[in-house]
């Protein structure tokens, strides 16, 4: 499978994204979300509170870095996972931002079915004066998980992905 086609079934099938986010005393804090995964340019985004650490963070320190894993993808034959890490630039989005971002976080997704057994958050609460905001991190740099150099030496290794793989979709 091209390194393409490794990368979009991760971005299509995988659920939860882990973020690392560094605080103003340099302290590292690793946050998993569930967020929209968009393309051109392939970014994320979710919603926080916007008291919550890493999103303070951000504030701070917009670089993230942040790694996806999916261990049930019976493609890939016999390891039956894959992983990807990368690095982007994080913002918290702007009150008129996030009318649009509603709409498009609420769109249809591979998840639809386990979300819409939950309690949807209202978009006032995403604002100005609500407890959580939405967040954008459009990713900067993109590597996979050297799966090959894995299975022959129990090495771990990352093989760097072209973002123009990943922003034509």
């Amino acid at each position: 499978m091209s390194l393409k086609q490794r990368s979009l079934t991760l971005l299509h099938t995988t659920r939860f994204v882990t973020f690392a986010t560094l605080s103003p005393e340099n302290v590292p804090w690793a946050t998993t979300v569930e967020p929209k995964i968009l393309f051109n340019p392939l970014r994320f985004l979710w919603y926080s509170a916007h008291q919550s650490q890493h999103s303070q963070n951000i504030r701070h320190h917009a670089q993230v870095s942040g790694t996806l894993f999916n261990y049930h993808l019976p493609e890939f034959g016999s390891a039956g996972f894959d992983g990807a890490q990368f690095i982007g630039t994080a913002r918290e989005l702007s009150v008129d931002e996030s009318a649009e971002a509603y709409r498009e976080f609420h769109q249809h997704s591979l998840f639809d079915e386990a979300q819409n057994t939950l309690p949807s958050i209202a978009l006032e609460q995403l604002q100005k004066g609500g407890h959580s905001r939405f967040y954008e991190l459009i990713i900067d740099q993109w590597w996979l998980f050297d799966m090959e150099h894995w299975l022959a030496n129990q090495e771990s290794r990352r093989i760097p992905v072209p973002l123009s793989y990943l922003n034509d979709e």
